[in-house]
Formats: structure tokens, sequence, C-alpha cells
């Protein structure tokens, strides 16, 4: 389900940019705010990953440290992120997204993107809740319902990586996806045409639903949360 939302997600561009006449600038800023959402996800994802010492199931936030660190760091990405779309594809948009209200409004509201934000959401939501191990706020509940046991968790840090997978899929898409995308967007406004743009959307969408797909597989045979102990 989660993975036909994503693909949902991605492929309104596509319609935004071939029927609506949505411009470089619109685009952009809609996989800005799909980076917010996945951002939002990791972070709850970071915050409630179980404890492997911890045995009670009252502790809901496990990694305040790495919860605050990791909020701080992708937050200045982000921010800075937005900073460099709105100098550099803004142009005449400039004019009308000089507030918060106005910028949600503009580029969000009006053009029918926040249905590409709702499905993203959805499946970051579908994600986190079906995610292995457990996160903490979600085993109690999924316990009641006798749906499944949560997973015994491996450390959120193994000795052997310097960033876990849960983590390094955030930056992946913050520092190489949307390098890509500017690129696509700039060639598509120098052109003064809609191609590149079509087909950066078309190969960013495949890229993600890809790396979806594989991010499940690997987290569900144990990669993503380490060596795991068997059940």
């Amino acid at each position: 389900m989660a993975k036909w939302l994503v693909l949902a997600a991605n492929l309104l561009p596509l319609a935004g940019v071939w029927l609506w006449d949505w411009d470089a600038f619109q685009v952009l800023i809609l996989y800005w705010a799909e980076t917010v959402i996945v951002a939002f996800w990791t972070l709850a994802a970071i915050a409630t990953y179980p404890d492997p010492n911890e045995t009670s199931s009252r502790r809901m936030i496990t990694n305040p440290g790495s919860t605050a660190f990791f909020t701080l760091h992708a937050g200045i990405f982000i921010g800075v992120h937005l900073l460099f779309l709105v100098v550099m594809f803004a142009g005449d948009w400039k004019g009308r997204i000089g507030r918060p209200l106005a910028f949600v409004d503009a580029l969000f509201i009006e053009s029918g993107a926040w249905v590409a934000l709702v499905f993203a959401f959805l499946a970051g939501f579908i994600g986190f809740v079906t995610a292995t191990p457990t996160p903490t706020v979600v085993a109690p509940l999924l316990r009641r319902l006798g749906v499944r046991p949560p997973a015994p968790p491996a450390p959120l840090f193994s000795e052997r990586e310097s960033l876990p997978p849960i983590v390094l899929g955030l930056y992946t898409r913050i520092a190489v996806m949307q390098v890509g995308i500017i690129f696509g967007a700039w060639f598509a406004q120098s052109l003064g045409s809609r191609a590149p743009l079509i087909i950066v959307i078309v190969l960013k969408s495949l890229i993600e639903l890809r790396g979806w797909t594989l991010w499940k597989t690997a987290e569900d045979g144990g990669i993503a949360s380490g060596e795991r102990p068997s059940r």
C-alpha cells in the first residue's frame, strides 16, 4: 500500500507539468516539502527506536539526544535548501510568497500539490507503523490488538556504521537526489522546455520507488536494524 502511495505522490507532479503547466519552481518546492515529510518520519523513527537494554513497555522516547542532534542537523540542511531554491528559481513567484500563508496557498493549495503531500505523508506513516523493529509508540497498541510482537531491536548505532541506514536514507535524499532534481530544473528553465523536467520527474519516481522497495526489503531482512537476534 505504502509503495503505491509513494508512486502516486511522485507521479502527480508529472500531471502538474503536463496538464496544469507547473513550472520548475513549483516542482522543486513540492519535492522540498516531501523531503520535510521524509525528515519528520525519519526523526519519529529515531525518537522511538527501541532500546535493546530497555524492558519497560512504558518508555516511549528512547533516543532524545540523537533525535535533537538530527533534528538540528536536518533542519539546517532543509532550511538552506529552501533558501537556495527561492534565490535561484523563484523568479516571479517572489512577489506572491513573501508570507508563510501566501507561500502555502500559492504553491500547495491553489496548484493541488497538497494531494501529493498527503500521499507522501500517508506512505511515511505506514512505513513508520510497520517498521522493523516496531517503534516504541506502536508496540503497545500492536500487542493489545494481537497483530504481531515487536521485533527484537538492535542498537540504533552499530560499531560498523558511521550512520544508521535510517539516517543515511534521509541524507541521501537531501544530498544526491535533490542535486539531480535541481540540475534538471535548471536545464528546463534554460532551454524553455518541459522535456528535461518531465524526464527528471520520471527518473526521480523510479529511483525513489526502487529505493523504497530496497529499504523495506533490507529492513525485513534485518539489514536496516543491524544483526537482530532471532525471534
